[in-house]
């Protein structure tokens, strides 16, 4: 079971913050073995301090510093709370424009593939005008039936 001192002896100070400097996972955060379990660092790090984190409780951080554990950058919200204050922050990923981040296609395009769709064709068929813009073919297909680009 992790204690204060055995949490604080694997942090590094970076300005204001404590990082952990313990194995971080994929998303940034410090993992900590913990009651038996691997749990994330900050949220640890607020209950050894502070009291127990109640069910659907986040730990926000105010530095926004997925490393920190200082237990005064850290503090409860709901997870409205934190998705306003990351919105609040300008760190939401969000669309940009008029299409969806994750695409390839755009109003241009999505018009071109329609308006030359010939089903079977080797140059204006799903897989030909697929290839020509990069898209998958199942992408075209979804296009043309207007499950996407409504």
């Amino acid at each position: 079971m992790a204690t204060i001192d055995n949490l604080m002896r694997r942090t590094a100070r970076s300005g204001e913050c404590l990082e952990f400097t313990g194995h971080i996972c994929k998303a940034g955060y410090g993992l900590v073995w913990h009651e038996g379990k691997n749990r994330l660092a900050h949220r640890v790090s607020f209950e050894l301090h502070n009291a127990p984190i109640m069910e659907k409780q986040d730990v926000m951080h105010s530095c926004d510093n997925r490393k920190c554990i200082n237990p005064a950058h850290l503090s409860l919200g709901s997870r409205l709370d934190n998705i306003r204050d990351m919105i609040s922050k300008g760190r939401a990923r969000r669309a940009v424009g008029n299409k969806p981040a994750n695409t390839k296609a755009t109003p241009e395009i999505v018009a071109k593939i329609r308006s030359r769709f010939k089903p079977y064709s080797r140059t204006d068929g799903s897989l030909a005008l697929a290839r020509e813009f990069g898209l998958a073919q199942g992408t075209v297909w979804a296009i043309v039936a207007g499950r996407t680009w409504k």
